[in-house]
């Protein structure tokens, strides 16, 4: 056995030590009878001629082995999946809303003024719900999508007014339903001078933070009276999957031209592309409308759960 055969069973003794007995460099070199700058030679030596392999036997290992497949194959700034528990079933929508805030914080946590938009859905309001209380007066909080439905009821899933409780910021409603009665109703509430000036300051936001909607009979715009059951059908024939601030979408991510989508009040998404927006969506069920906004390009980042994560990576992946 030559000195550098030698020299690697020395190293390999050094990382086993180190890695799976978990001794401290000043063991390993009373053990091995070297200094302590030659166990970390002997160490570097390991991993640079691969004895160490890492293999780490985690939920959150596969996370975010898929969160790097996701932000390379749709060029976001960034992903975040979150481990899903599947013995409790509220774990990821839990965790999902604790990441979205992690993110959201990132600005509000700022001094500077910020403006700063918000679509709706349970996502968006658990996120909200779940950021700590911060004085912020100088920040603006806007809300992308009409907070009303079409029977008068209001947005129960907006987020605009609990975050501006929460940081003193000031709050910026569209009073209006996300879908107008006809094409006729859309135009007059559009051309209203306090509309336009909630949508001035949308067009002055940075980010974004929204939900992402499935279209299908547990569609939040059906459930909730936004949209009737025959505009409900109209987009499943016309193979609608999922929706961003009411724009439906087909699995390319293309937005859809149907009579539901020429009464939609919110700003037009192509207006909303200087924007940073952020999609928050999680659930095997939303996959499908996940999918369809990252192929249409639509989002700089996302926040979901590895159950959709899995989907958009078997899916629309080749592999992670």
């Amino acid at each position: 056995m030559d000195k550098f055969d030698l020299k690697l069973d020395q190293a390999a003794r050094a990382a086993w030590l180190s890695y799976v007995g978990g001794r401290t460099q000043d063991e390993i070199a009373s053990q091995l009878g070297v200094s302590r700058p030659g166990v970390q030679r002997l160490l570097a030596l390991a991993r640079q001629e691969g004895l160490v392999k890492v293999h780490i036997d985690h939920p959150l290992s596969n996370c975010m082995v898929m969160s790097d497949a996701i932000t390379k194959a749709f060029g976001l700034e960034f992903c975040d999946v979150v481990p899903a528990d599947a013995q409790a079933a509220d774990s990821a929508s839990h965790y999902l809303a604790v990441a979205g805030a992690e993110r959201l914080s990132r600005y509000i946590d700022r001094n500077d003024p910020l403006t700063m938009s918000l679509g709706t859905g349970r996502s968006v309001r658990a996120t909200v719900e779940a950021l700590s209380r911060v004085e912020r007066p100088q920040h603006r909080f806007v809300s992308l999508v009409g907070n009303m439905a079409r029977d008068g009821s209001s947005n129960r899933f907006d987020g605009v007014m609990v975050l501006a409780d929460k940081t003193g910021g000031d709050r910026f409603l569209l009073p209006a339903p996300v879908v107008a009665g006809s094409v006729d109703e859309k135009h007059a509430l559009l051309s209203q001078r306090l509309i336009q000036a909630v949508a001035d300051v949308a067009k002055q936001a940075e980010a974004g933070f929204i939900g992402i909607g499935r279209v299908d009979r547990h569609a939040t715009l059906f459930q909730d009276h936004f949209i009737s059951e025959a505009e409900l059908e109209e987009l499943l024939e016309l193979e609608a999957v999922g929706e961003l601030l009411g724009w439906p979408m087909n699995q390319a991510g293309e937005l859809i031209d149907c009579s539901t989508s020429r009464r939609v009040t919110s700003l037009p998404l192509d207006m909303l592309k200087g924007q940073t927006l952020i999609g928050l969506a999680g659930g095997r069920d939303k996959g499908p409308a996940i999918l369809a906004s990252l192929r249409g390009g639509w989002l700089k980042g996302l926040v979901t759960d590895e159950h959709a994560a899995r989907y958009i990576v078997e899916t629309g992946i080749d592999g992670p």
